[in-house]
């Protein structure tokens, strides 16, 4: 299988992961946005938003021995856990996008391996910002922040319209890319939006699609679909907790 992927896609192999390309699709000055896993799921969820509502295309994938044993079949494309999909910006002179993301978050242990080969791939393509999505704990009175890195940094939070994070700890994937990105040139800035901890929350990951859209003009989707399925999974949580009631009452 590997040998056929050569042959026709193309894989190049970096510290036992494969890059595997689907298509050679040229980008005008791109910009990568990661989406991977975290609070309420809202990056995966606006990752994926933005993949179909602005139907990008799969331009390569990633797979090895520290990524888990799956793929997705999406519009009949057979693809690895960690997807890069591209996007051609239709405002003039605007940049490009490279967006990649999964469903899995991967292992403390493979945190650095995987972010390193992404950051890689993204500066290989010509990205040189990249644009976390990430979502934290919510509390009482929290609010979207960003973090930047890099040359650029205080440009990118203006840019975002958002408040800064003055002291505070990134993990993960994130976090690591936070410090990495500026070693390799280039700049990065996370945007951290308030979830609700423990299930799907569409509705917070709304809140992505305003600053994403002033950090890079052009690239925007409208959040009626998160909202609508915000309103479904709200109905089904509260739907959930009334026959928990009425299962106490029975059993009490």
């Amino acid at each position: 299988m590997i040998e056929l992927l050569k042959s026709h896609s193309g894989v190049i192999t970096v510290m036992d992961l494969e890059i595997i390309s689907y298509d050679d699709m040229t980008f005008n000055d791109p910009v990568g946005v990661i989406g991977f896993p975290s609070v309420g799921l809202t990056s995966s969820i606006m990752a994926n938003m933005y993949v179909k509502s602005l139907n990008m295309t799969p331009v390569a994938g990633m797979s090895g021995v520290c990524i888990p044993p799956y793929c997705l079949i999406s519009r009949e494309n057979v693809l690895p856990p960690i997807r890069f999909y591209g996007y051609k910006n239709k405002r003039k002179n605007g940049q490009d996008v490279i967006l990649t993301m999964t469903e899995y978050a991967p292992k403390p242990e493979d945190c650095f391996t995987v972010a390193n080969r992404i950051l890689l791939y993204l500066k290989q393509k010509g990205c040189r910002t990249v644009v976390c999505m990430e979502g934290t704990p919510k509390f009482e009175n929290s609010k979207t922040l960003v973090a930047a890195a890099g040359p650029n940094a205080k440009k990118l939070i203006k840019k975002s319209g958002l408040d800064a994070l003055n002291e505070g700890m990134i993990r993960g994937m994130t976090g690591i890319m936070m410090y990495k990105a500026p070693t390799m040139g280039l700049d990065i800035i996370t945007i951290m939006v308030p979830a609700t901890a423990g299930v799907p929350d569409p509705g917070s990951s709304a809140s992505f699609i305003e600053p994403i859209s002033k950090l890079i003009p052009g690239f925007k989707t409208k959040p009626t679909e998160l909202l609508k399925e915000a309103e479904i999974i709200q109905q089904q949580i509260e739907e959930t907790q009334r026959n928990m009631g009425d299962t106490h009452q029975y059993i009490g």
